[in-house]
């Protein structure tokens, strides 16, 4: 059950460390395994604590369809940053992009050239998929670029 809290009182969870460190997260958490998020209640309602967090810092309210970017990559257990001087407000697009470049999409990137080269090499997607622990689908998204697009850095 939420409880009914003052929206202020999230920063009684919070260990505020200064400007340039992570603002760790000590109160509730949601989610399951690596997905968990750091999640406040106020008067019923549950919040996500480090979008109430950038809210009550900058006196605005945000769309659902805008989310908050860590430039930490901290904003899951078991930090879940609330810093506000980590937090910048963007879409699904620029958090895909972002997840990317921070490497918080579950594979490195060293391991997604890999698996190109390996397909590149004529071995099958399921036996890709064997040897490194992951789903066959997933093996085929990285094989048709339709996710772990190439970036500049990135040779096969």
């Amino acid at each position: 059950m939420i409880r009914s809290n003052d929206a202020t009182g999230v920063f009684d969870h919070i260990t505020m460390a200064g400007r340039d460190a992570c603002w760790q997260w000590h109160g509730a958490w949601g989610g399951r395994d690596r997905d968990r998020r750091p999640y406040y209640g106020v008067n019923g309602k549950r919040y996500l604590a480090y979008r109430l967090v950038f809210t009550l810092v900058n006196g605005i309210n945000l769309t659902s369809e805008e989310l908050i970017l860590h430039s930490c990559g901290n904003g899951s257990f078991p930090i879940g940053c609330c810093n506000p001087y980590h937090m910048r407000v963007g879409g699904e697009k620029e958090n895909a992009h972002d997840m990317m470049e921070q490497q918080r999409h579950g594979l490195p990137k060293t391991v997604v050239r890999a698996i190109r080269r390996l397909v590149d090499d004529g071995r099958t997607h399921a036996q890709i998929a064997e040897l490194y622990g992951i789903a066959r689908e997933t093996v085929t998204a990285i094989a048709t670029g339709r996710s772990h697009k190439e970036t500049d850095d990135d040779v096969r």
